[in-house]
């Protein structure tokens, strides 16, 4: 059904941009991004067509990644929830909101409020739940083994059919004097020199806005931590670690060079950092999966003891990845096992110490998220596929990693 109001606003205050796909409104939408620069996405009849697509009373289906962070995250919300705070009337200088309307800009679009920047996929890590488009590494083990049909070479040049090469110089042509947030991602921003220069144009050019930047925490650089430095005054500087284990679990998940024993004197450096320059927040983004899940005995007391903010956020996509791959039982185990984690805490340290609240409701966030998680026996199949290729080509083993998972690989 229609509605008189949009039902998200980011198609008029949200821009994302991945220099491996395109533009979109923001980084959670699941279906097709525009395949070109940003000059002309904001011109285009894909950014009209989104419009249109939000005057409705239901959650697109591809739109999932915001419902689910509804229900799992109640206490940050959502990118929907973030954009709908604004009024989008006083953002369009009373101009009528509508699909067709141009607002207060000849391109199409509102003043932007929050700017996501990905300028390729340079990256050191090869994580299980990621792929080409984010991740040099992958692109490069993929191109080596395929699968064939996404592989083309044109002269010299062997590439896939799905990771392009988009220009992203339009994005220094920005106003982003309006913008609540610019968010920096990869790849792995820290050793992209395209990001260093961006950031160093906004630091330059909007010294008041606020910037938050995900990393994976392989890189602590000095000249690393003076880039993000030159953001901790105005709105500040927050910091997003996207790390989602510890140990082996850890660096077989997100395969690197780089082991858990230096990614976490890292975050502890971090760490330090954060509470030197008081407007600089931190945070850990924990990306949730089966092979985290399962095997979270064995690194979840060590994680909670870094006593650093965390957040949980599970995989949807790639479906091999999510947790309705997860057989019941083991959902079972990992529940048990987390309810009698929680029991050392009690009501009253809960209400006296924000770091023990903090553990107390990531905690419970999991053991929620579980309890909603339904067992998809095509989920698990791909589980099961993409386990074998990825073991194979990289020389690993899951059920060596940890003998849970040789039901989870016999399962029929």
């Amino acid at each position: 059904m229609k509605t008189e109001r949009p039902y998200c606003n980011a198609p008029w205050l949200g821009l994302f941009f991945e220099g491996t796909r395109g533009c979109a409104p923001c980084c959670e939408w699941k279906g097709e991004v525009f395949p070109g620069t940003i000059t002309e996405y904001r011109k285009s009849d894909y950014l009209k067509d989104f419009k249109n697509l939000m005057y409705s009373d239901k959650m697109h289906p591809n739109c999932i990644e915001c419902e689910t962070n509804e229900k799992v995250n109640s206490a940050i919300g959502s990118t929907r929830k973030f954009y709908n705070s604004y009024d989008l009337e006083s953002l369009c200088a009373g101009e009528e909101v509508c699909p067709d309307s141009n607002c207060n800009s000849p391109d199409g679009i509102t003043k932007i409020v929050k700017l996501d920047f990905r300028a390729g996929n340079k990256c050191n890590m090869m994580c299980r739940m990621c792929g080409p488009q984010a991740s040099s590494l992958i692109e490069e083990e993929a191109i080596k083994h395929g699968p064939i049909e996404y592989i083309e070479t044109i002269g010299n040049k062997t590439t896939l059919k799905y990771v392009k090469d988009i220009d992203s110089s339009d994005v220094y042509d920005l106003d982003l004097s309006e913008c609540n947030e610019v968010s920096i991602l990869g790849g792995e921003p820290s050793i992209d020199l395209n990001v260093r220069k961006f950031m160093n144009h906004v630091a330059d050019k909007f010294p008041g806005v606020k910037v938050m930047v995900t990393t994976n925490a392989t890189n602590a650089s000095k000249k690393w931590f003076e880039t993000l430095a030159m953001f901790c005054s105005g709105k500040g500087l927050s910091v997003v670690l996207s790390v989602d284990a510890a140990g082996p679990i850890l660096e077989y998940q997100r395969k690197s060079k780089i082991k858990w024993k230096t990614i976490k004197e890292n975050m502890l450096n971090y760490k330090k950092v954060s509470v030197s320059h008081h407007n600089c927040y931190l945070n850990i983004q924990c990306t949730l999966t089966p092979i985290n899940l399962i095997t979270i005995d064995k690194w979840w007391d060590e994680f909670m003891n870094l006593d650093i903010d965390t957040h949980v956020n599970p995989v949807v996509y790639p479906t091999s990845m999510s947790l309705p791959a997860i057989l019941p039982e083991l959902k079972e185990e990992s529940i048990k096992w987390l309810n009698n984690w929680l029991l050392q805490f009690s009501v009253k340290s809960e209400k006296e110490d924000i770091i023990i609240a903090n553990k107390i409701r990531t905690t419970s966030n999991i053991i929620r998220l579980l309890k909603d998680t339904e067992f998809d026996i095509e989920a698990l199949e791909k589980f099961q596929q993409q386990t074998r290729h990825l073991d194979k080509i990289r020389g690993e083993n899951i059920i060596k990693l940890d003998d849970r998972f040789a039901s989870m690989m016999d399962k029929k």
